[in-house]
């Protein structure tokens, strides 16, 4: 168990880093990219937190919720960076950055059976990896974007992939995913703030 709150501690501190870095460039409210990522981490954080401190008999329910709901976000943060590639007069309305978000209602809805829930997560997971690995492959390819972000997508993948082979809860294998998920954490905040590829709402 001390590994478990090793885990969890580092994720804490890393989201709650990555969190004040964004903020300050983010308190405008013209980098949309950044506000939805701002709210995935204010969801994980305090996810994070509550099972570290909170009653035991909820938190399977608030992690799935958290870690739901920080995905959701960051599907509406790829999505802006997708309308904000195209030129001008072929984007899609900013209000459907948000249509990931309408998971939330599905997830809602469905009856309380954790396995139902985890594979829904692993999937949004999945979901949220491939489309950052195209959108940052591609970028990376023909508009020269800087390593670190196609760094930070190979981190989550390799994350993705060690959790999955732990999912027996192999502590060992849990703990080097955590560290690659922080990384991977650590490599996108530097990267969309060395290197803003989006700064207006238009």
């Amino acid at each position: 168990m001390e590994i478990v709150n090793i885990k969890h501690s580092l994720e804490i501190a890393v989201a709650l880093l990555c969190f004040i870095v964004l903020l300050p460039s983010s308190l405008n409210l013209r980098n949309l990219t950044k506000v939805y990522l701002l709210g995935s981490l204010l969801s994980f954080f305090g996810a994070k937190m509550y099972i570290l401190l909170g009653p035991s008999y909820l938190i399977r329910d608030v992690e799935a919720w958290g870690n739901f709901v920080s995905i959701s976000l960051v599907l509406s943060a790829l999505f802006v960076i997708i309308r904000d590639s195209k030129p001008v007069f072929a984007r899609f309305p900013v209000s459907l950055t948000l249509l990931p978000l309408i998971g939330i209602i599905f997830f809602a809805i469905i009856p309380t059976s954790y396995a139902i829930k985890d594979i829904l997560e692993l999937i949004m997971q999945a979901g949220a990896i491939l489309v950052a690995l195209l959108l940052f492959g591609v970028n990376t390819y023909l508009f020269k974007w800087k390593w670190t972000f196609l760094g930070s997508v190979t981190a989550f993948i390799s994350s993705y992939i060690t959790s999955i082979l732990s999912i027996n809860g192999a502590l060992h294998g849990l703990m080097l995913g955590s560290i690659l998920f922080c990384l991977g954490m650590i490599l996108l905040t530097f990267s969309l703030i060395r290197y803003p590829i989006n700064t207006e709402i238009t």
